[in-house]
């Protein structure tokens, strides 16, 4: 079962698209997870810390089939104490150190989050804002913005949570498959038999869920465009009496996208009436299975609890996967976009208040010498073509003309915030 997020990025708002897992996309991943380099230290010991926690995890089980075996004057763990409160007071010191490594775990893994996230957070914005005019004539302040907030905090979310649960949820699911195959080779014969079916009504139940969800994520971008245009034109809506149109409009997407989320909720409860009859027909039946082998006197009640308590960790990890890999597509998707910005040519401008000092007053002549220029987002409207003066030091010059004639072009040319055709 995925954790909540323990970051300072936890937006839930906003449902990020999905990217696929190729060598390529993951190296995307692996770029921004260079940022952890530098705290790689703490890192490595939270790691260590994660897998001793989940080991120890593991044999909370053994404790407790220990605990009914010797109650029952039986013994099937030699490794354990032979008395009641023997087992109790050696559960408790493990329990007690598990708590105590979670506690580091957390810690080092947020800490190391948070602080990798500030320098992909800090070397983003520092190449925004010395990127080149061009770069944001075709793209919106809430596109770029998204790059910063959500997508970052999506990568966040990875470096702090997903990484270390997929991790957790490995160990036990390869460690409940080894100690149940110690308990009963044939009750794990029993057990896995069941994983086919769910294995493959999955993925058949998932590729509709993901294609509806896909059309609802693509109707939902629609209705939230049209809420932009709408109050980035509002002053035109009120001027034509538009507000009818625009209810009715959005009204109709809307409708849509509930349209469509209504026909995936009939998919997923379909999917999850089919694998709770499953699991837990499954575990009734292995459950009556191993009373059968108790009363033949195969294995003892105690291990027949452990063996129920580790298929219980089996069907949380099994169950745990498809949102861990759900959020890591997420963050390859996140990535290319924040890489996409990083990855862009910026200009020579230095951030740092003491490079390059203007140590003597410029003075020179302007001159326009036959300039024409194109918006690159406009590259067919030419907005100025030809156009030529010259403005000395200290003279005053007006540049008149109608509406759209380039006046403000000719500004931002002279600004250099664009360079001429």
């Amino acid at each position: 079962m995925a954790r909540e997020r323990l970051n300072s990025g936890n937006e839930r708002g906003i449902e990020l698209p999905k990217a696929k897992l190729n060598r390529e996309t993951l190296g995307h991943v692996s770029r921004l997870l260079s940022y952890l380099k530098p705290y790689r230290g703490k890192f490595i010991a939270a790691l260590v810390c994660l897998f001793l926690t989940s080991l120890v995890g593991l044999a909370f089980p053994s404790f407790v089939g220990a605990l009914i075996d010797t109650a029952q004057g039986k013994r099937t763990d030699d490794w354990l104490p032979a008395t009641i409160p023997g087992i109790l007071v050696l559960a408790f010191v493990v329990l007690g150190l598990q708590a105590l490594i979670s506690f580091f775990r957390i810690l080092w893994f947020v800490t190391v989050g948070e602080r990798a996230l500030a320098d992909i957070r800090r070397d983003t914005y520092l190449k925004l804002i010395t990127l080149p005019m061009n770069f944001f004539a075709g793209r919106r302040v809430g596109e770029l913005n998204s790059r910063i907030s959500a997508d970052l905090s999506q990568v966040q979310d990875t470096l702090t949570t997903t990484i270390a649960e997929m991790i957790r949820q490995a160990v036990l699911l390869v460690g409940g498959i080894v100690f149940m195959a110690i308990i009963s080779k044939k009750l794990i014969f029993a057990l896995l038999a069941v994983l086919p079916i769910l294995i493959v009504s999955a993925v058949f139940f998932g590729r509709f869920i993901r294609k509806i969800s896909r059309e609802a994520q693509d109707k939902l971008a629609e209705s939230n465009t049209m809420v932009e245009e709408t109050l980035m034109g509002i002053a035109s809506v009120k001027a034509f009496v538009n507000e009818p149109f625009e209810v009715k409009r959005y009204g109709g997407a809307i409708g849509e996208v509930a349209a469509i989320a209504i026909r995936g909720a009939k998919f997923r409860g379909m999917f999850s009436s089919f694998i709770v009859l499953c699991i837990f027909g499954g575990i009734l039946g292995v459950i009556g299975y191993g009373c059968v082998l108790v009363s033949h006197g195969e294995i003892t009640f105690g291990e027949l609890l452990k063996f129920s308590l580790y298929s219980m960790f089996l069907g949380s990890s099994l169950g745990s996967f498809p949102e861990l890999f759900a959020n890591v597509q997420k963050t390859v998707g996140a990535s290319e976009r924040v890489l996409e910005i990083l990855a862009e040519k910026g200009e020579n401008v230095s951030t740092s208040k003491k490079a390059d000092p203007i140590e003597q007053k410029i003075i020179g002549n302007l001159s326009f010498s036959h300039v024409s220029f194109s918006y690159p987002s406009r590259a067919e409207v030419e907005v100025l073509r030809e156009v030529s003066f010259e403005a000395s030091a200290g003279q005053r010059v007006a540049i008149v003309g109608p509406s759209g004639s380039g006046k403000s072009t000719t500004a931002a040319l002279i600004l250099q915030f664009y360079s001429p055709q």
